[in-house]
């Protein structure tokens, strides 16, 4: 599949999802603005153990055509991951879109089979920017079928063919990767847990991506970000899914598609979430 092709397919799904909005208020949305730090972030390349600070800024509305998916991660890290001549942390911004479309609401026909209760088309891009000496700023594009599972909360599948273009500062290289897959899932249940509780998250499987900004293969990355986050809103005279505090894990194996044998590609992390609703 051609970089244009995915970008129509995103352009496509984000207009229908923009025409569907104005047509229609959204028939639900859930905003919101959390903060975690945790103290064993990675980076490829980096020795170091580093602790990060992140503020993110959080949109999920679902309406006539399917839902958007819309989250900004704001990322402060201490010393041991510098800014690129700087004696502070360095800074990252990470952009996040993601538009669900629902043939079942499309067409008004029922799309159920086996473990699915629905099918669509997912589309979207992420965008990042670091002020540290890689400079790796990347912009993705992606696009393919989506399987909504039929469980007691909400999960779906995805695979996604993606599209990346990148930034290597420290070779001075202009990386245009070529055309490769993702298998993405997110999910979200609510339980019980002495009180009130949610358990959220995603993951993702990426397929190598060519050459990296030094000229060495590529491998594939896995990614999983979860959280476990109690409602203490309910118990402390505040409305339900208002409030919420718990504990965040995150896991990733050759990232940025690095290699497995390269110092900082692997990483596990426990964090300390905090989040408001509204």
């Amino acid at each position: 599949m051609k970089f244009t092709t995915i970008a129509t397919m995103s352009a496509l799904a984000c207009g229908l999802s923009l025409s569907g909005a104005a047509a229609n208020a959204a028939d639900w949305t859930d905003s919101h603005i959390s903060y975690s730090r945790g103290n064993n972030y990675h980076e490829p390349g980096n020795p170091n153990d580093i602790t990060k600070d992140i503020l993110s800024l959080t949109y999920l509305g679902g309406n006539s055509l399917g839902s958007n998916f819309f989250n900004v991660d704001m990322l402060k890290s201490d010393e041991n991951n510098p800014a690129n001549n700087g004696t502070h942390g360095a800074q990252e911004v990470y952009v996040v879109f993601r538009n669900s479309l629902s043939f079942g609401k499309l067409s008004d026909k029922n799309f159920t089979f086996g473990p699915v209760k629905d099918v669509g088309l997912e589309s979207g891009f992420d965008f990042s920017s670091k002020n540290d000496a890689f400079g790796g700023a990347e912009f993705k594009l992606m696009a393919g079928p989506q399987l909504a599972l039929d469980v007691p909360g909400y999960m779906v599948v995805s695979l996604l063919a993606l599209k990346d273009t990148g930034n290597n500062s420290i070779t001075g290289v202009h990386i245009n990767s070529p055309v490769t897959w993702r298998l993405a899932t997110s999910w979200a249940f609510d339980f019980s847990l002495g009180i009130p509780a949610q358990f959220r998250g995603w993951a993702t499987y990426t397929g190598p991506r060519g050459k990296d900004g030094f000229g060495n293969d590529t491998h594939p990355e896995t990614w999983i970000w979860s959280a476990l986050m109690w409602d203490v809103g309910s118990v402390m005279g505040a409305k339900p899914k208002a409030y919420y505090a718990g504990v965040g894990y995150e896991y990733v194996h050759n990232k940025f598609n690095s290699s497995p044998d390269l110092v900082g590609s692997k990483m596990s992390v426990v964090s300390l979430r905090l989040e408001a609703h509204f």
